[in-house]
Order: structure tokens, then C-alpha cells, then sequence
């Protein structure tokens, strides 16, 4: 029974997420920096101080203060992020983040990140941490069915994966992303991350986000790793897919509404024609009639 009600809020959490993702509009995208080939020499190193994520580690760090104003010491037991989110002030997150704090939640948003990348099959690339070993065996089919759909890179301590992941390319990690985990969908029309950040108390902060800053950052040092290993790691995908007249993502959204407006046209035709068969059949109906009053 417990893993059927667990099953359900994923489901749920899966709706939640795909209406998320379908509410951002133009303003959010705001250019990207496309990286090729990197040499050994540009391996991201951090130093003593920074870190890899800037963006987002500050939204991090936002985040953890206002757990700790709330005084909530494991924010895997908060039902919803909202009273997080009400604490953080305007601009703490960048525009097109959410905060994920409950397990099933984020299991629900990278089922429906894996899900969509799967079902979309449009080229791209996947960038994912090995998963913890406790969930190496639940998650190996998953990514294994990802990375026959789309190249997939998963980032790992030792530079070697587990066996079953043989469809996935190794890539070894650095010492500076110990304590993030990292999930990026880089495809044509669907770039999102979900990235996750150890607590010093332990558990962790996740962020779903697909603003572009914050994907070209998380871009830049994951592809670069792949890059550095000796992957054919492809460059950053277009944020809008690859169609006909579609350049931008505001030709995306001027597409939707032609689209839109030439449904209401249709349904438009469509009731007038209803209408006119159904005084047809009633016209018929009564001929019908009058000719058994004539014949009798």
C-alpha cells in the first residue's frame, strides 16, 4: 500500500512538473554560450573559494537561510516548498527555478525529465551523476533506456561505471562538484536541469530550473569534463527546436497561438457543418413523414 500511495504523488508530482515547464515564456531565454572541443589544460578547477555553480549556488545558499529562519533542520519533511518559498526574497531564485526539497518530488521531476528527453528523441545530449549506490539498481534501466535515445554522459568519482551502464560514457568528475548531483537535458526545444546540493547537516537542496544562465553554467562544466575524457560531447542544443520557420523561442510561442486561432476557426466550421446536417435530417424526417400522410 506504501508503494502504491508513493507511486501516486509521483504521478501527481510528474503533472506538476510538466505544467511547470510548459509556463515559461521568451523573456526567459537569454542567449547561451556554445562550447567546443576543450583542451586538457581547461579541466574547471574552482579553487580554494569558488564554486562551480555560481548562479545557482547562490540560490543555494538563499535557500538554506531561509530553511534556517524557519527554523526546519530536514527539508525532506516539509509536504510542499511553498513556506520556503514565501521566506526567499524576490530575487533570490533566477527567474524559472523551483525549489524541490521532498524526495518524491524530485524523483517526479527527473522522471519527467528522463521521460520527456525519451519520448522527444531529438538529438542532444544528457548529462547525469552516477546515482548514489543505493539507487544504482533501481535507476539503471532508466538511464540505460535514456542513453539509447540521446548520448548520454554520467559523471562518476572514479572515471568507470558499474556494470549495466555499458550504453553510458564514463566521465570523471572532480573533487569541486563532491556534494552536487547533477541532471541536464541539453536537447533541441527542451534544456533543463535538476541540480541537488549536499546540506552540511546532511540531506540535501534541489533546483529545477531552465533558465539559460543557469543551464549555460552547468553546460559549460559538465561538457567540459566530457570533453577532457575523450567524449564526443555535442555542443549546446538549440533552445527552441529545429523546425521550419521557427528561429527563436518567440517564434514558438506566435506559432501556438496561429495555432490556436486556427483551431477556434475550425471548430467554427466544424458546428456550422453539424448544424446543417442536423436541419438536413430534420427536413428529411419530415418529407418522410408527409409522404406515409400522402400514402395513407
Amino acid at each position: 500500500m506504501a508503494n502504491q500511495s508513493s507511486s501516486k504523488y509521483v504521478q501527481e508530482s510528474r503533472v506538476r512538473w510538466s505544467g511547470a515547464r510548459s509556463t515559461f515564456h521568451a523573456d526567459l531565454f537569454e542567449g547561451q554560450t556554445m562550447l567546443g572541443s576543450v583542451p586538457s589544460i581547461l579541466r574547471p578547477s574552482f579553487g580554494e573559494d569558488a564554486r562551480p555553480f555560481p548562479l545557482l549556488d547562490r540560490a543555494f545558499d538563499a535557500v538554506e537561510r531561509a530553511l534556517e529562519s524557519l527554523g526546519v533542520e530536514d527539508p525532506a519533511t516539509l509536504r510542499s516548498p511553498r513556506p520556503v518559498e514565501e521566506a526567499l526574497s524576490p530575487t533570490a531564485l533566477p527567474f524559472g527555478t523551483l525549489v524541490v526539497l521532498n524526495p518524491a518530488e524530485l524523483r517526479a521531476a527527473e522522471v519527467d525529465l528522463e521521460e520527456t528527453v525519451k519520448d522527444e528523441r531529438s538529438g542532444g545530449s544528457v548529462f547525469v551523476t552516477l546515482p548514489p549506490d543505493a539507487e544504482v539498481e533501481t535507476r539503471k534501466r532508466s538511464l540505460r533506456e535514456l542513453a539509447v535515445s540521446t548520448p548520454t554522459f554520467c559523471l562518476t568519482t572514479t572515471g568507470s561505471l558499474p556494470p549495466g551502464f555499458s550504453r553510458l560514457h564514463a566521465v570523471l568528475s572532480t573533487k569541486d562538484l563532491e556534494g552536487y548531483h547533477v541532471l541536464l537535458a541539453d536537447t533541441p526545444g527542451f534544456r533543463v536541469a535538476v541540480v541537488r546540493r549536499r546540506l552540511p547537516s546532511g540531506g540535501w537542496i534541489a533546483l529545477w530550473t531552465g533558465n539559460e544562465r543557469a543551464l549555460a553554467e552547468v553546460g559549460r562544466v559538465v561538457r567540459a569534463l566530457a570533453l577532457d575524457a575523450g567524449a564526443d560531447a555535442p555542443e549546446s542544443a538549440a533552445p527552441v527546436p529545429l523546425l521550419e520557420g521557427v528561429d527563436t523561442v518567440r517564434d514558438v510561442w506566435n506559432q501556438a497561438a496561429d495555432l490556436r486561432a486556427y483551431r477556434v476557426i475550425r471548430e467554427a466550421e466544424l458546428r456550422e457543418i453539424a448544424r446543417q446536417a442536423a436541419l438536413k435530417g430534420v427536413a428529411m424526417r419530415r418529407e418522410r413523414e408527409a409522404k406515409k400522410r400522402a400514402a395513407g
